[in-house]
């Protein structure tokens, strides 16, 4: 076979692959930014002929509705080649607005640069995204009222009871009056954690600085003469839910509450195994063997058991894991271990 016709067979399956192609697929020149070619699937996405594209910028083409952007992105194209868009609007020929993902790359065909431009319709992912959010808003919000009614009720429960137990003296009914007081702190302390954990995954994840989470927690748990030592390097951030603050909150106030003569507790990172961990620990009397699984497990403990509970759920949005692997004696270590991705410190390298 001669080099033309490898060529000819290679142009072949070019065109199949971009005429076949289920997302939308523009080619630009990459001097101009001219528009030289276009595949089936955006004609037929947006109802424009192919000679409605040939020849025109991106921003001169009547269905992109953020002109500025597109003429931003080719700039940023010619200086990264590559630039991706997740979500953009578009209009069709008949005036129906769609979303697009676009992914854009630079490369050089025979030493001249090209441009080649995936679209892709989101339109159905991206409408089932808003009404997942709608129903989580509204059960959200049926949540919140019926939590509010439930509170309501208990506290007419507990104020007729005090009125009870001012009017009933017999000491033969008074084990009776202390296990419905127990129940009623224990259906409130259900009720403060329904509306806690109903704020995970609320709010989007984001970078957060782990020194200033330490700091902040500190400053908010009553330590009393227990010294809070942080040791984690300023500017070391962790991609997570926003209320992983409450994490930093509970490790500390469990600490306080259970550590018997504890006198430190100490946030530092530790790089091992090729993994970031975030670790605090104390120097009170630790957690007994068969108990290091059984505290993260919701109920157990001997306050409301759900600290631990919530915190690792918090961590799990983004993959952190959190361990207890201190020694029984020798004070409590929780060790949060750090997924690569979810991890980032200007001086600190990546494990390998």
């Amino acid at each position: 076979m001669s080099v033309e016709d490898d060529l000819k067979n290679s142009e072949l399956k070019y065109r199949r692959l971009f005429e076949t192609a289920q997302d939308g697929i523009l080619i630009l020149d990459g001097e101009s930014g001219e528009i030289m070619d276009a595949n089936r699937y955006i004609l037929e996405m947006l109802g424009y002929p192919l000679d409605y594209f040939v020849g025109k910028h991106l921003w001169e083409l009547g269905f992109v509705r953020d002109k500025p952007l597109a003429q931003d992105a080719f700039i940023q194209l010619d200086r990264d080649a590559f630039i991706r868009y997740e979500d953009l609007p578009l209009e069709t020929h008949t005036g129906k607005c769609i979303d697009v993902e676009v992914i854009a790359n630079r490369y050089l065909v025979n030493d001249h640069r090209i441009i080649q431009c995936n679209i892709r319709n989101i339109s159905d992912r991206k409408q089932v995204e808003r009404a997942l959010a709608l129903t989580s808003r509204k059960l959200n919000l049926l949540s919140s009222i019926t939590r509010h009614d439930i509170n309501n009720q208990l506290m007419t429960i507990t104020g007729f009871l005090a009125i009870l137990h001012q009017e009933v003296t017999d000491p033969g009914l008074e084990q009776y009056f202390t296990c419905i007081e127990a129940a009623s702190s224990r259906i409130d302390v259900m009720i403060r954690f329904a509306r806690e954990y109903e704020e995970i995954g609320s709010l989007a994840p984001a970078w957060l600085d782990c020194h200033m989470l330490a700091d902040t927690a500190a400053q908010q748990v009553p330590a009393g003469r227990i010294t809070i030592i942080n040791d984690l390097p300023p500017g070391m951030s962790v991609f997570a839910d926003p209320l992983i603050a409450k994490v930093f909150y509970n490790l500390m106030e469990n600490a306080i509450r259970y550590g018997k003569d504890l006198t430190m507790i100490r946030f530092f990172y530790e790089s091992r195994d090729g993994s970031n961990l975030l670790v605090c620990e104390d120097d009170g009397i630790g957690i007994p063997a068969e108990e290091k699984e059984q505290i993260f497990e919701r109920g157990f403990g001997k306050n409301t058991g759900l600290g631990l509970t919530l915190s690792r759920d918090i961590l799990s949005i983004t993959g952190l894991t959190i361990q207890e692997t201190g020694m029984p004696g020798r004070g409590a270590r929780f060790e949060i271990r750090i997924p690569e991705k979810s991890f980032r410190h200007p001086d600190i390298p990546l494990p390998v």
